[in-house]
């Protein structure tokens, strides 16, 4: 029996049928990486009709219809797991009964500690009746939507209900002619954007267009001056009078053909708080996708380098056992040991540095003074900057303080310091210049140094590795820049180096403008 099948049973027998055997809700069990099934719940033979017996060991395309499109399907659905990990997808499927639902399906690849494929973990929900509730629901989204027009044209007939209207509106209305040009707004428009009814009337409606917005904003004009009464849904930023931009979601409508209007009317909608909201949700799962990979490396790397200091313990200790006592190699044999026994505990304090920056802090956000913060690392470091007749000059006109967390800043300003004093140029004594500077809602922190100099052609892509050295006649574990990279996207920033050989290195840090105040 492979290692491969031994561990699949393992799970099933040990975990999966303790963790979802008895759940009847979801269809839940194991494939391989060919797509046969290797277990089965209550929930799988409730939703699908088939029992443990009937089904495992058979193809999961046995619930995809009969044609050759839907094993394309198949086989995307398991490639796209494979590529990322995990993938969902929803579709039609079929029950033993031939009877079809409509399927939620989630695909998780497993591997096993030696980071071979041994197959994917397959949950499926029946959301049938969900995805008939919204088709109905969709039905009657349009039939109001329809309606909706029908009179909305009726009120615009009227003049006078048409202003009644638009001027109570919840929305935003304003009115442009052909040339985009603002002809009219609604008392409603002025408490979304602050602009008053008669302000900056004949205004082009591109000025208040955040410009990274105008492309796709323009050809969106183009469409709804050649599609007469058809709604155009956008969502963009609009700039308030208050000088800042907002989000609004927009309806564009071309009535420039009927008479009693003779406009392009846009109905409009804050949703700032939406839309950051999004933001930050989007945000935060890129995060966690980073985190998961760096996760996932770090171990790999983590395994790769205990197995070294480990099997060598291991020759060490099975060489003592077969020499004798008096053997004049044992005292060389016993350093040995005592080296790979030092290494091994080397590698474990890494790992709970690592894990210590990687799990949540406990640290309190305070301000943090960025000289004194210097010259507490000069004090700390004194030896090291007295030998190597090393120079730090600060400037930080641009902002003197942030509030962060202390001891992630105050290890991320030493590492790199220490790193510059590192690697110097021979004979030339290292000077350190570290500046602060705010630009368009970020604050950076530049560290420039008169050192050797990186190839980043050759080693940009593991700079900030773990255990990536780029020369290796300078003392160190390649720990630093992995340390300060990971220090630094917990505090909510990134780090940037630019540099030439033999000219020094610049690492600069990047962080949000929030940083400079202190939190509500």
């Amino acid at each position: 029996m492979s290692t491969d099948t031994i561990l699949t049973k393992s799970i099933d027998e040990k975990l999966f049928r303790l963790l979802v055997a008895s759940v009847k809700d979801c269809s839940i069990f194991l494939i391989d990486p060919n797509g046969y099934i290797l277990s089965w719940n209550q929930g799988a033979e409730h939703i699908k009709g088939y029992r443990a017996e009937e089904v495992i060991g058979k193809n999961i395309s046995i619930f995809y219809l009969k044609n050759d499109s839907e094993k394309l399907h198949l086989r995307n659905n398991l490639n796209q797991a494979l590529r990322k990990g995990t993938y969902e997808c929803e579709g039609w499927r079929v029950r033993k009964d031939g009877s079809m639902f409509w399927a939620h399906v989630v695909f998780t690849t497993i591997y096993n500690d030696a980071g071979h494929l041994i197959g994917f973990a397959k949950v499926t929900r029946d959301i049938t009746e969900q995805k008939r509730n919204e088709e109905r629901k969709a039905e009657i989204n349009a039939e109001l939507e329809r309606r909706v027009r029908e009179n909305t044209e009726k009120i615009i007939a009227n003049e006078l209900r048409f202003r009644k209207l638009i001027e109570n509106s919840y929305e935003g209305i304003t009115l442009l002619n052909e040339n985009l040009q603002v002809c009219y707004r609604s008392s409603s428009s002025e408490r979304i954007n602050g602009w008053e009814q008669t302000e900056n009337l004949d205004s082009h409606a591109e000025e208040l267009i955040h410009p990274e917005d105008m492309p796709f904003m323009r050809t969106l004009f183009d469409q709804v001056k050649n599609n007469p009464v058809e709604p155009f849904i956008i969502t963009f930023r609009m700039l308030h009078k208050q000088g800042h931009y907002i989000w609004v979601e927009g309806v564009f409508t071309n009535m420039l053909h009927d008479e009693n209007i003779h406009a392009i009317v846009c109905n409009f909608r804050d949703i700032t708080e939406k839309k950051q909201a999004q933001i930050e949700r989007d945000k935060i799962t890129v995060d966690l996708v980073q985190r998961n990979k760096d996760l996932e490396q770090f171990t790999y790397i983590v395994s790769h380098n205990l197995r070294a200091p480990v099997a060598n313990i291991s020759g060490l200790t099975s060489l003592l056992r077969d020499t004798d006592a008096a053997d004049p190699d044992q005292p060389a044999t016993l350093e040995a040991l005592a080296l790979s026994v030092k290494n091994l505990d080397n590698v474990i304090l890494d790992l709970n540095h690592v894990l210590q920056v990687s799990s949540e802090a406990n640290d309190k956000i305070e301000e943090v003074s960025l000289p004194k913060l210097v010259e507490e690392i000069k004090l700390g470091i004194q030896s090291m900057i007295q030998k190597n007749e090393a120079s730090i000059v600060y400037d930080f006109g641009a902002f003197e303080q942030l509030f962060t967390l202390k001891g992630y800043l105050h290890s991320i300003f030493q590492n790199l310091i220490v790193n510059s004093i590192k690697y110097r140029m021979p004979d030339i004594p290292p000077v350190i210049t570290i500046n602060s500077e705010l630009k368009d809602g970020m604050v950076y922190i530049h560290f420039n140094d008169n050192g050797r100099g990186i190839d980043l052609c050759r080693y940009a892509h593991h700079l900030f590795g773990l255990y990536k050295r780029f020369d290796q006649s300078v003392e160190g574990k390649g720990m630093g820049l992995f340390m300060v990279k990971m220090q630094t996207e917990r505090l909510g920033g990134n780090i940037n180096a630019k540099s030439k050989i033999n000219e020094g290195t610049t690492f600069t840090l990047q962080f949000p403008d929030t940083l400079l105040h202190a939190p509500k």
